[in-house]
């Protein structure tokens, strides 16, 4: 931690807070072993309390902690600005990261090619978009008009590596340091994330609306959960990397009846009369984003399907309902809309796969 106060007027004030050192701070008051070095944790004695302690921070009164301390480093402030006046705290730049802490550094070195190899191949435009979440067209791709500047650059650095995305002055980058992976978002334009609040000096009672993240430090929760979603849609798609679940435990449950709320559904058929309808939903338009609605896809697969006596609004409900229970596709918050979930896109791409191979190759990979 470290704060500068400037000695002329207006006296601005900046505070640098590091959350991996308050961790650490309170992991030595909890007695808890670890090994780091920098702002990075290589093991820790117990992760769940780690994790306790990191969510914490999220609950702390930051106006009141801030203020603590410019009245610490700035004593004569009431004296030079008078009694009626104090600081408006925002935050300059934030990163939100998330570590993967592998077993040796060799186990993460084995990987890290491949997957800066996938991040770079698979970091279309469109795509990085969809991880800082930028709106894009109907289609999945960038508008014509949109000003948003895309960059991806790749580097060495010390002992590890680097692939860092930029859409504007926000990104997401990954990076390895001995055996740990970090995939980390940087804000530092926070207007081009909507969030559901409230309206300044808007009744906590009255309905929120979804409006542009301001630099406040009012809004560091819902930054983070803005940050932990970019970090997230970003691990997914290098999830996809290496598939090592067996189809039979990807299958398991989706063939059979589910019974919810006294109701009782049908299982689904992959491979059978559900095909189409699995493949309409493997548009990348529809993946893992909160910009595109899956439901399109059901629509298109539906109207194809049309036939006498069944209108495409009863279809579209029911091919909604089954494929939510057997979590192929979750509704979004307070919208009308749908994506795929990761489940949902592990199956599909099993699918394409498996209905792709020859039947020489199967027995082959079988043997």
């Amino acid at each position: 931690m470290n704060i500068r106060l400037q000695t002329w007027f207006p006296y601005h004030v900046q505070i640098c807070l590091n959350g991996r050192e308050w961790l650490r701070r309170g992991l030595e008051r909890e007695g808890i072993d670890y090994l780091a070095h920098g702002n990075k944790f290589f093991h820790i004695a117990d992760y769940q309390k780690a994790r306790q302690l990191l969510d914490a921070q999220l609950d702390t009164r930051f106006t009141g902690l801030l203020d603590g301390f410019a009245q610490r480093i700035f004593p004569g402030m009431k004296d030079i600005l008078g009694p009626h006046l104090s600081y408006y705290w925002t935050l300059w730049q934030s990163e939100w990261a998330t570590d993967l802490i592998f077993d040796t550094p060799a186990s993460l070195s084995a990987i890290m090619d491949s997957l800066l190899r996938h991040a770079h191949i698979t970091g279309t435009s469109s795509r990085v978009l969809r991880y800082l979440d930028r709106p894009v067209t109907k289609s999945g791709r960038p508008y014509s008009r949109s000003s948003d500047n895309v960059v991806t650059r790749v580097t060495d650095f010390n002992d590890g590596m680097r692939i860092r995305h930029w859409v504007g002055k926000n990104s997401v980058k990954l990076y390895n340091e001995q055996n740990v992976l970090r995939v980390e978002t940087t804000i530092n334009d926070p207007g081009k994330f909507k969030v559901f609040r409230h309206k300044q000096g808007q009744d906590e009672n009255e309905p929120k609306q979804r409006l542009p993240m301001r630099k406040g430090v009012m809004d560091i929760p819902l930054r983070a959960a803005i940050s932990q979603d970019v970090n997230n849609r970003f691990m997914d798609d290098l999830a996809t990397l290496q598939e090592t679940t067996p189809v039979r435990d990807l299958m398991d449950g989706l063939t059979s009846h589910i019974m919810k709320n006294g109701r009782r559904f049908r299982g689904l058929d992959p491979v059978g009369k559900n095909r189409d309808l699995l493949f309409a939903l493997g548009d990348p338009a529809y993946r893992m984003t909160h910009q595109q609605d899956a439901s399109r896809a059901i629509v298109r697969y539906s109207v194809w399907l049309r036939t006498y006596g069944q209108t495409i609004i009863f279809k579209v409900s029911r091919h909604l309902r089954l494929l939510r229970v057997h979590g192929i596709i979750r509704k979004l918050p307070k919208q009308n809309r749908y994506q795929v979930t990761l489940k949902g896109v592990r199956l599909i791409n099993t699918l394409n796969v498996l209905l792709a191979a020859s039947i020489e190759n199967l027995l082959k990979m079988a043997a």
